[in-house]
């Protein structure tokens, strides 16, 4: 059965409910980090398309299959240097830094979503999902052309997001990808194994759905080629841009580096813009993003927000999906 929009506004109103009962205490780190975090998820029923189905098992009969999405990854896109929507400095000697009238060269950081983040966004009523560990997978890696000239920073990227995970607080969510860590952003270098089969393809309302387990021509139908998968973008609007180069930091660090642990494909997840506005999640470059995306306002230092979603299933029992978590979730550590 479908989760409606009515059973979800119920469900958050009895997280609410639990919250003055005292349910749900957070530690002084996790407090700290909340405003920069858990304020750029935004967990809408469209999005998460809750459905439950039969029990589990014939003697199951208090365990129910669940499916939904799940948000897994926070996608900052900023301008360079020292710019954070999270308020995180970081920059390199990749970073671009470049004039933020410029809109058609992004910087993007990946950042798996902690449990902690996913509680508070859900007035922690989050035992009703999955959760993140459900939805990490492998993704399969593009042929070896692709690494030809990246071999070498693919280490460095990975020695660099590992050192930078050490030196961050408790709390934090875990770094997974940065473009100004990868040299390779900028030079289109990976594309070189794509060239003959991008060429021939016009990306359009019909070719642009096309996926190829990694290897996709198109970003959907309206966001024009993915290759080649660099900094710059040419597109009209800034916060399609700043989708554009959301997606090409995953579709790099899923299936060129391998360093993102949920699926990246782009028929599979949904991307979602949690700021400076919120949409609902559809996929990447589909007509419905990008419509509401062109809706939305530009923000004048060209700092966006991405949430990443994945299918997930599993089984939960009847009281964590009808009745009230205990808030346990909401403890980092």
């Amino acid at each position: 059965m479908d989760f409606t929009r009515r059973k979800f506004m119920k469900m958050t109103a009895a997280g609410a409910a639990a919250m003055s009962l005292g349910f749900g205490v957070r530690t002084p780190e996790a407090q700290a980090s909340a405003a920069s975090i858990a304020t750029f998820l935004s967990i809408d029923p469209v999005t998460l398309a809750y459905k439950i189905f039969s029990s589990c098992c014939y003697y199951c009969t208090d365990k129910f299959i669940v499916s939904h999405y799940q948000p897994v990854a926070l996608i900052e896109v900023i301008k360079g240097g020292g710019d954070s929507a999270l308020g995180v400095g970081l920059g390199s000697l990749f970073s671009t830094g470049v004039d933020n009238n410029d809109y058609t060269t992004f910087e993007a950081r990946i950042y798996e979503i902690p449990s902690w983040a996913i509680a508070m966004a859900m007035a922690y009523q989050d035992c009703k999902l999955c959760g993140v560990d459900k939805a990490k997978t492998g993704n399969p890696k593009l042929s070896s052309a692709t690494s030809v000239c990246s071999a070498a920073t693919d280490q460095i990227v990975s020695k660099a997001v590992s050192q930078f995970n050490k030196a961050m607080p408790a709390c934090m969510p875990k770094l997974l990808y940065s473009t100004e860590f990868d040299p390779a952003w900028r030079t289109g270098c990976r594309d070189m194994a794509h060239t003959f089969l991008s060429n021939p393809i016009t990306c359009n309302e019909l070719t642009g759905n096309i996926s190829m387990f990694g290897m996709e021509l198109c970003i959907g139908p309206k966001w024009g080629p993915l290759y080649p998968r660099q900094m710059a973008t040419q597109n009209d609007s800034a916060p399609i841009a700043a989708g554009i180069a959301a997606y090409r930091a995953i579709h790099v660090s899923a299936f060129a580096q391998g360093s993102f642990p949920f699926n990246g494909s782009l028929a599979i997840g949904k991307l979602q813009q949690t700021s400076p506005m919120v949409t609902v999640g559809f996929g990447a470059g589909s007509m419905m993003l990008d419509t509401q995306m062109r809706a939305g306002p530009v923000d004048p230092m060209h700092t966006y927000t991405f949430v990443w979603w994945v299918p997930v299933t599993c089984c939960k029992d009847y009281e964590e999906i009808m009745g009230i978590c205990d808030g346990s979730s909401s403890f980092c550590g």
